[in-house]
């Protein structure tokens, strides 16, 4: 239950079903500090559809999470188990240490031949980056900021537009907030730096069609550097959102938000000193479906 959407991944014997609904509620709670009747109304419902498609597929075990936009607001708590009393199935509102600490290791699994690992998660509702030697359980770093663009955006964009003098603001903003980050991977060396989340893929995927007009048959693995996503920052400068739509590979319902995420994207590259990165698929969902396998094993 995340701050731009709620996901449902149900797991089976055969095949692998997902759905997603985009319900923006970080931006809400940005807004409002806290949720709203809509709020309420809508997640509600969606979790319980959700619910219903669990019971149809005869799941034997449910977990439902929720992120940032439920620690940020006001009534988090409340309606997480408002939600959880409708719908029929217990809600854990995630410390940022759990939230990234399954990114890490969903990550982990991943790069099996990576010695030392940097991951860096953003949401819609934060930036989380964990660091660390593959070969420990946990990350021996771990960082969580409110720098998401869901939660940033009606403070930092307009109608989809990021003014310069904002942009600035928020580049400072981003650096000195990560600036503990800096301090403490200054002198790790040889690090892998990868990057996932629903924002950082769909910037990837713009990228890489824009400029080999074709879709990519995956996005896991695509690079991503600074160079691109000023390049990509200055093209949102200049065209309108009816015309960003229109834009190959881009994803319609990221579109209002995307000059914002790349502004993020940007400058936390900068603030950890590294041009380039990979990007990832995996995080908070496969690292839960990790922790479910591996719970199940040991009983």
């Amino acid at each position: 239950m995340g701050s731009t959407s709620f996901r449902l991944t149900i797991e089976t014997e055969r095949e692998t079903h997902h759905r997603i609904h985009h319900l923006n509620l970080g931006s809400s709670v940005s807004t409002n500090g806290s949720f709203t009747e809509s709020d309420i109304t809508n997640a509600t419902g969606v979790l319980s559809e959700f619910m219903t498609a669990a019971r149809v597929h005869n799941c034997q075990r449910i977990v439902a999470v929720a992120t940032e936009s439920f620690r940020l607001a006001a009534n988090g708590d409340a309606v997480a188990t408002h939600i959880a009393r409708e719908a029929g199935c217990e809600v854990k509102v995630l410390s940022p240490d759990e939230e990234n600490n399954l990114v890490w290791q969903a990550m982990v699994n991943q790069f099996h031949g990576v010695d030392f690992l940097v991951a860096v998660a953003i949401t819609g509702g934060s930036v989380g980056i964990t660091a660390g030697p593959t070969s420990s359980g946990i990350p021996l770093h771990n960082f969580s900021y409110p720098l998401g663009a869901s939660v940033l955006a009606p403070r930092a964009s307009d109608s989809g537009f990021v003014d310069t003098s904002t942009r600035v603001r928020l580049e400072q903003h981003i650096a000195e907030s990560l600036k503990p980050v800096g301090a403490v991977l200054r002198d790790v060396k040889g690090c892998e730096f990868v990057v996932s989340g629903g924002m950082p893929l769909a910037l990837a995927k713009l990228i890489h069609t824009v400029r080999r007009s074709e879709v990519p048959e995956t996005l896991d693995g695509l690079a991503i550097d600074c160079s691109d996503l000023g390049h990509l920052i200055k093209t949102f400068d200049e065209l309108s959102l009816p015309a960003r739509l229109a834009l190959p590979g881009i994803s319609s319902k990221r579109a209002p938000n995307m000059a914002l995420g790349a502004t993020i994207l940007r400058q936390v590259l900068r603030s950890l000193d590294v041009h380039a990165v990979e990007v990832s698929n995996v995080g908070l969902r496969e690292g839960l479906l990790g922790r479910i396998y591996a719970d199940a094993k040991a009983a």
